[in-house]
């Protein structure tokens, strides 16, 4: 009996690996593929291996570097990288220290209506961006920073789900050491600050994680509320790769490539801390 039983666990580990590996595959398939067609010399050979998968599907016949030569010095493609990296970097600095505080508050000061606030809070994250553009696009214009970009930034910045992230984390954190830190005179920013961003590391990264992907992916917003040139992102950049009557496929993969590759830099070195912060914070009620 124990020696089937050893059999059976096998097969289904192996089974479990086996579709883990395909699921994998399937995942990796276009962003190998893409990586690909980015250093390949012409449009027709990017299409010329993939009816019928072959090794020449992923590696190219003859390696060019014409695609990121057009991106960068054509397309100049660099200032849409530059935007998109400022609008991240401030959106993810703002957005900390705005949700982080909120989170703050919503976990460890009992006010009227509390949980109340925070379900309509929590509730602004469900609600498709599309809904809200106009109405966004019409108090941002009333404000009077339409191209600009603040206008990128400050819409941004308050974000139910990185609130939530963070109230979830504060409420494990024991009431006494906060407490004991008052008693010693420190206060609210000092505590906030000195104490319990020390302990929030975890955290902290997975949220500015999520902030700065959400931007770096950005599309809608950026199109409508910036349509200056000089304020173009890396994604309404790489749209207009497609012409009415020709498309640019190797500078779109060489841009997509670019625009892959940076998040995944980032986000690789940190996933221990992703994880953690995010399996950390949806445990506790």
């Amino acid at each position: 009996m124990i020696t089937k039983r050893g059999t059976k666990e096998k097969i289904l580990d192996l089974l479990y690996y086996a579709t883990l590996i395909f699921f994998v595959c399937f995942a990796l398939f276009p962003i190998l593929w893409s990586l690909s067609n980015s250093f390949r010399s012409e449009n027709a050979e990017i299409f010329k291996h993939i009816s019928k998968l072959s090794l020449h599907t992923f590696i190219p016949e003859k390696f060019s570097l014409n695609s990121y030569r057009s991106l960068f010095v054509d397309n100049q493609f660099y200032r849409p990288l530059l935007n998109s990296w400022i609008v991240a970097v401030l959106t993810v600095f703002f957005g900390f220290v705005i949700n982080g505080l909120a989170g703050f508050a919503f976990a460890k000061f009992k006010f009227k209506g509390n949980n109340v606030l925070f379900g309509i809070y929590l509730f602004s994250f469900m609600i498709p961006f599309e809904m809200i553009a106009i109405p966004l696009y019409k108090t941002v214009g009333a404000f009077g920073i339409l191209e600009t970009r603040t206008a990128l930034i400050l819409p941004m910045i308050a974000n139910g789900m990185i609130v939530f992230l963070y109230r979830q984390f504060f409420q494990d954190i024991p009431d006494a050491l906060i407490e004991s830190a008052y008693i010693d005179g420190a206060g609210l920013l000092r505590v906030f600050f000195q104490l319990l961003v020390p302990l929030s590391k975890p955290v902290i990264i997975s949220a500015s994680l999520m902030i700065f992907i959400q931007q770096w992916d950005a599309f809608l917003w950026p199109l409508v509320a910036a349509t200056n040139k000089s304020l173009k992102v890396v994604q309404v950049a790489i749209s207009e790769f497609t012409g009415e009557f020709t498309v640019q496929w190797g500078t779109i993969f060489a841009a997509t490539t670019i625009a892959i590759a940076i998040p995944i830099g980032i986000l690789i070195p940190l996933q221990k801390f992703y994880i953690q912060g995010i399996s950390s914070t949806g445990l506790k009620e």
